[in-house]
């Protein structure tokens, strides 16, 4: 198995004292195995770009967690660093889930997507495809009903993963994530606030390539807590679109 390593390529992907609330560290980590509910609806993606250093992130957030309710929707929080090092009426805050491979990601979208490398938050993305501002629930809502179909097929069973056969060899992702959090933020932009959200991105890794067969592929345990996601998907600075995706639960 390949850790995602964001050499060129792979593309995946203000500081204080934190004191973080987050209901799923409450639970004692173990390993388990994952398995997905029968998906009867084609699955969207919905990625969202955040920061908890970010004061006009939390309404996104809190759009993606209403969506993240949704069957056949699979919504994905991924937290950049770049809100770290601000300093805002004398303070600044490290977001606790931040990761400098999520803004790696973001800026190879947006190079993509946009032609810039210059990133914004929260932005919220959609299949791959699509981007827009993560708190304008009209421009979200337009981008999750313009998405067709994914187009090679992604079960999970039995802590398997099984992808259908591409025309090209394509990266298969194991995304972790952390089902819920509440943080109690302590500087920055968002000082005293206590900000919440759901299907947080701890890590992901590339676990195979898909091919001209079927191939299947062995998903690596979560903790308490935790949940799971699969993305074919063309990686690299020239990210492509999502191909497919499933859910764990």
């Amino acid at each position: 198995m390949k850790l995602l390593s964001f050499l060129p390529l792979f593309a995946l992907g203000i500081s204080a004292c934190a004191e973080v609330s987050v209901a799923a560290e409450k639970e004692t980590l173990q390993a388990k195995t994952v398995s997905a509910t029968a998906q009867t609806e084609p699955l969207v993606v919905a990625e969202l770009f955040t920061s908890q250093g970010c004061s006009s992130c939390p309404p996104a957030e809190r759009l993606f967690s209403t969506l993240a309710e949704r069957d056949d929707v699979l919504t994905m929080e991924w937290h950049v660093d770049i809100w770290d090092d601000l300093v805002h009426g004398g303070s600044k805050w490290k977001d606790v889930y931040s990761n400098e491979e999520f803004t790696r990601r973001q800026r190879y979208y947006n190079r993509s997507l946009r032609g810039k490398t210059g990133i914004y938050t929260p932005q919220a993305i959609v299949n791959g495809q699509w981007e827009g501002v993560g708190s304008r629930q009209h421009e979200v809502s337009d981008m999750l009903q313009a998405a067709s179909p994914l187009s090679i097929d992604v079960k999970i069973e039995n802590n398997i993963v099984s992808v259908q056969q591409s025309s090209q060899s394509v990266d298969v992702i194991f995304v972790r994530l952390l089902k819920a959090h509440e943080t109690d933020i302590k500087g920055g932009e968002n000082k005293g606030r206590q900000l919440a959200g759901k299907n947080i991105v701890l890590d992901a890794e590339v676990i195979g390539q898909t091919g001209n067969n079927p191939v299947q592929f062995n998903l690596p345990p979560v903790g308490a807590g935790e949940s799971c996601a699969v993305l074919v998907q063309a990686l690299g600075e020239d990210i492509g679109p999502i191909l497919g995706a499933a859910k764990c639960t």
